[in-house]
């Protein structure tokens, strides 16, 4: 699509698609639609004063962690972004419904903005390179004005299916939904600590995927950008942080390589298979 461009105006190149703006107006006013929602989310973290943690609300808390981190890990990540095993529509249904209470958006918008990143990893194009600074890597990319709209011609894949084209549009029910879930199960505690601050963990612990995982690590492979393997990141994303393996075979439904390397979303992917609830499950070809 081509947009006439204005004297003055910004242009935005997307991969697969030429998308120009007419002014920076509208830039702004989805970054700060973004921001908002951000900050407010981070700063109602506070209204854990009132609502001092027990041991109710920190289970609360860890589980909604636990299934949103795993719905990310295997759902958005391994699977919609990857395809990395295969799945009934009904489970991959849920997965998309989980991964969209986390705060980041819908399956369509992950990963088309998670293939840009390995299409152009730490080069011209990638969403959230930190060669282009630590702070646009983890949390800048998504204010900057030039990601509020993807170019979601790389995910025709997923866009076959309506019910996924539905959820991603309308991807901040699933969050109303989940703080309601939290709701019921705990009152305004229950929100806070199981919605807000399991949120905010999940995000924030997500994005040092992008950031510090392509700072502070390891290299095994020598790969085309900067990726590296931090065993702190992957115990806290479920086995996200072997993020060197994971550029070198990222088809791989498995990111920890070696035995030692836990990687807790692969070992629930070997059981959902036995279950006959996903197949075909990629292993590395050369590990």
């Amino acid at each position: 699509m081509m947009v006439r461009v204005q004297p003055g105006a910004s242009v935005i190149g997307l991969p697969g698609a030429t998308v120009t703006a007419t002014s920076p107006v509208p830039a702004r006013r989805s970054a700060l639609s973004k921001a908002l929602p951000f900050a407010g989310v981070h700063v109602a973290c506070l209204a854990a004063i009132w609502y001092p943690p027990t041991l109710g609300l920190v289970l609360l808390a860890l589980a909604g962690y636990a299934v949103r981190m795993w719905a990310i890990t295997a759902g958005y990540h391994r699977y919609f972004s990857h395809r990395s095993y295969r799945t009934g529509r009904v489970f991959q249904l849920v997965m998309a419904y989980l991964g969209s209470t986390s705060l980041q958006q819908g399956p369509l918008f992950w990963s088309s903005c998670h293939r840009r990143h390995h299409k152009h990893s730490d080069q011209a194009g990638d969403p959230h390179s930190p060669r282009a600074g630590f702070w646009h890597a983890h949390v800048g990319w998504i204010f900057d004005g030039t990601n509020g709209h993807a170019d979601l011609s790389n995910v025709k894949d997923l866009s076959a299916y309506p019910e996924l084209r539905w959820l991603d549009r309308h991807h901040y029910l699933s969050v109303i939904s989940y703080a309601l879930i939290c709701y019921a199960i705990a009152g305004m505690g229950g929100v806070i600590w199981g919605f807000v601050i399991s949120s905010v963990a999940v995000v924030q612990i997500t994005l040092l995927i992008n950031s510090l995982a392509h700072r502070w690590g390891t290299r095994r492979y020598a790969t085309t950008d900067d990726s590296r393997n931090n065993a702190l990141l992957a115990v806290l994303t479920l086995g996200e942080g072997w993020h060197n393996n994971h550029h070198h075979e990222m088809t791989s439904a498995r990111q920890g390589f070696r035995w030692w390397e836990i990687d807790l979303t692969y070992y629930s992917l070997r059981i959902l298979a036995r279950l006959g609830i996903v197949w075909g499950v990629r292993e590395p070809r050369r590990a």
